[in-house]
């Protein structure tokens, strides 16, 4: 299995937005292909400047790519939210994991999903962090021996009291 099977996820419906959070430009380009091919709107969101230089010959009518910040205070532009949250990024690496996991499910339309994966061995503490941010059916789907992959919904009037 492969972190593109996961691209099945997004809803096959009109006016449908998703979001990407990417550390490799080949996730990016997968994505964007996708998205020409089922007719979605696409935000692709980098924290490198070379990835972003590596994609932004992307952009196009439906798809928008942007160089940002770890700490900017909103990740999404114009208070749009989103049907799906790809977060192809190596986590380890994110300073504040609860703070950007929050940022992020503040830019999720009710019943939007996020999809994370991550390494098999840190799926207690993630799956602990996603149920602290308010994430709910939370799913874990081993990928390789290494890698899984979480995917959480946001519901409305679901978080924990």
């Amino acid at each position: 299995m492969k972190i593109e099977d996961f691209f099945e996820i997004v809803p096959k419906l009109p006016g449908v937005r998703v979001f990407q959070f990417v550390d490799n430009s080949d996730y990016a380009k997968k994505l964007a292909k996708f998205a020409m091919e089922e007719d979605f709107e696409l935000e692709i969101v980098t924290f490198n400047e070379d990835i972003y230089e590596k994609i932004k010959n992307l952009k196009s009518s439906n798809i928008n790519i942007r160089n940002i910040t770890e700490e900017k205070e909103r990740y999404n532009l114009r208070s749009k939210v989103y049907d799906t949250i790809f977060v192809n990024l190596d986590i380890e690496r994110i300073k504040n994991l609860e703070m950007f996991l929050r940022k992020i499910y503040r830019i999720m339309k009710n019943a939007a999903n996020i999809v994370l994966p991550v390494n098999i061995e840190k799926k207690d503490e993630i799956r602990d962090l996603l149920e602290k941010c308010n994430f709910v059916a939370i799913n874990f789907t081993p990928i390789n021996d290494n890698k899984a992959v979480f995917i959480a919904k946001k519901l409305h009037g679901w978080t924990k009291v």
